[in-house]
């Protein structure tokens, strides 16, 4: 046999011993700290992925209300639209009405004359057909109504 170790002293020996197990101890401490370590991430990747998963629910659940919301714009836009076309064919109908009997010009019914005597002269009359004109208003706009609803 080649011996070409050289042989240690019993100091050497012991030394050497020694500092094998402090190499071996700090290995298994590393080894022990690495597997808590790796026990800690496991459990952090599994709490991720759970809250990965309800966060991939609830956006679904998020878009799917989008959409709802987008279609519920969509209708309220159209039917702000047929509101302002039946509005301007209204106003349309009552600037036609005003045309047609100009009641700024004349006492309303309504209002009360001075000193509460009715008069019976002239257009402010109560009896100079107002209200007649105010039923003709009504009647043009109930059929403009009635027309667009046909439409």
């Amino acid at each position: 046999m080649d011996t070409s170790r050289r042989q240690l002293t019993p100091a050497q020996r012991s030394a050497k011993i020694e500092r094998d197990r402090r190499r071996r101890r700090e290995r298994n401490m590393e080894f022990e700290r690495l597997q808590k370590a790796e026990t800690e991430l496991q459990a952090l990747t599994a709490a991720q992925r759970n809250e990965n998963s309800c966060l991939r629910h609830r956006n679904e659940r998020l878009n799917d209300m989008v959409s709802i919301l987008e279609n519920i714009i969509q209708q309220l836009r159209e039917q702000n639209r047929e509101l302002q076309q039946k509005n301007l064919g209204l106003e349309q109908t009552m600037k036609l009405a005003d045309s047609w009997f100009p009641f700024d010009k004349c006492q309303s019914p309504n209002e009360e004359v001075s000193n509460n005597q009715p008069t019976t002269e002239g257009p402010r009359s109560s009896q100079s057909g107002i209200p007649d004109a105010e039923r003709i208003s009504d009647l043009l706009i109930d059929q403009h109504t009635s027309d667009a609803k046909h439409a």
